[in-house]
């Protein structure tokens, strides 16, 4: 059964017993703490003694840091910007767990840990180091006036409330920017956007 984040990941069987650090649950295949010490993240973890066979393979393979993808019981798919919108707009059948970064440097995806999503509609979705809920009716609105805005060259900068005057005469979609311009969600849309 898929309960967790790192259940949705192939597991790397270790010989420790004890409670995982990451996850949080019990395991007797779990791994020696042994995390690099340009590891930043020590907030997101819980009380334990080890890492367990789940979330070692998570934290071992640096891809999952450094790109965006989404998990689902079919395994994990690396997602180019260009598709975040799409897959966002259309989440896989749950349950399922998005990982979206930016700079790669961050272990964001760590907020999922114990936050499947189990609906397609209503979900939450790790953004470089951020929890964010999204409710898929107003991502796609959002998706729309950040689509439409992009056609008339409004730049990300200015989605993201910097507008200038020259595009004031588009001003209900220049207050429309402005309504969302504080909404973490059009943050993502603003990134991803093309």
């Amino acid at each position: 059964m898929i309960s967790k984040l790192s259940d949705l990941f192939k597991p790397i069987p270790g010989t420790e017993a004890g409670t995982c650090i990451v996850c949080g649950f019990e395991t007797s295949r779990g791994h020696d703490i042994d995390l690099s010490d340009n590891f930043t993240a020590w907030n997101l973890l819980q009380e334990g003694d080890v890492i367990c066979e789940h979330c070692y393979s998570l934290l071992k393979n640096q891809d999952y840091r450094r790109k965006s993808w989404i998990a689902d019981s079919q395994g994990v798919r690396f997602l180019q910007r260009g598709e975040v919108l799409d897959t966002l707009l259309n989440p896989p059948e749950p349950p399922f767990a998005i990982y979206i970064t930016r700079t790669g440097k961050k272990q964001g995806f760590l907020h999922l840990v114990n936050r499947l999503n189990y609906s397609r509609d209503r979900f939450f979705i790790a953004f470089d180091d951020s929890l964010i809920f999204v409710d898929r009716g107003r991502l796609s609105e959002m998706v729309d006036v950040a689509r439409r805005a992009r056609e008339l060259k409004f730049s990300k900068a200015e989605l993201l409330g910097d507008i200038r005057v020259k595009h004031w005469e588009h001003r209900e979609l220049c207050e429309r920017i402005l309504s969302f311009s504080k909404n973490p969600v059009w943050e993502v849309v603003v990134y991803a956007v093309e």
